[in-house]
């Protein structure tokens, strides 16, 4: 068994590979037309080389035209080198996917806690504002009152001092008159 057996012997795994990359077109036709362009030029290269093994192995007498469909080791070889490829991508592909929605998911709770987080943030500081709003006023009300207070204290202070400064002098005019009359007295 010499390479260019085995190398020919791969028509069938080409084959199929070039209608995966046909399949892969198909799927990304609408969204991208440089991958879907890329993928057509697989295609054609996959099928050339398909075609061109197969009848270099007619060529080589590896094998006839009645004879090409049993496939041998070399060729169920390729094509299961091909499907493990085939079933790894996929794999890779899910758990691709998989991952970006967690993270799609991930990030939606993250911006959900977020908008909780301020929300509950402005509401504490709406009360906070109103407490503090609250608190001023409730201290206006209170300096407003002990103003009140010590004006009337001044008032009756003031009131006192007044009553005091005019009461005085007649009463110290009378102790005046008072000590005068026993001086008076005394000198009688």
């Amino acid at each position: 068994m010499s390479f260019r057996t085995i190398l020919f012997s791969q028509y069938p795994a080409l084959f199929l590979l070039a209608v995966l990359f046909l399949i892969a077109h198909l799927r990304v036709r609408k969204t991208s037309a440089v991958k879907s362009v890329l993928w057509v030029i697989f295609f054609g290269v996959a099928l050339a080389a398909s075609v061109v093994f197969f009848f270099l192995g007619i060529q080589a007498e590896l094998w006839t035209l009645k004879t090409a469909i049993a496939l041998r080791f070399w060729s169920w070889f390729g094509i299961a080198l091909l499907l493990l490829f085939l079933v790894l991508r996929v794999a890779h592909r899910m758990e691709k996917r998989s991952s970006r929605r967690r993270l799609d998911e991930a990030m939606k709770q993250a911006e959900k806690q977020k908008e909780e987080e301020v929300s509950r943030a402005r509401a504490e500081g709406a009360a906070e504002e109103r407490w503090r709003a609250a608190a001023e006023q409730q201290a206006q009300a209170e300096a407003a009152r002990a103003a009140e207070q010590q004006a009337q204290a001044e008032t009756a202070a003031q009131a006192m001092q007044d009553a005091a400064d005019e009461a005085p002098a007649p009463v110290e005019a009378q102790e005046a008159a008072a000590q005068e009359s026993e001086e008076s007295r005394a000198e009688a």
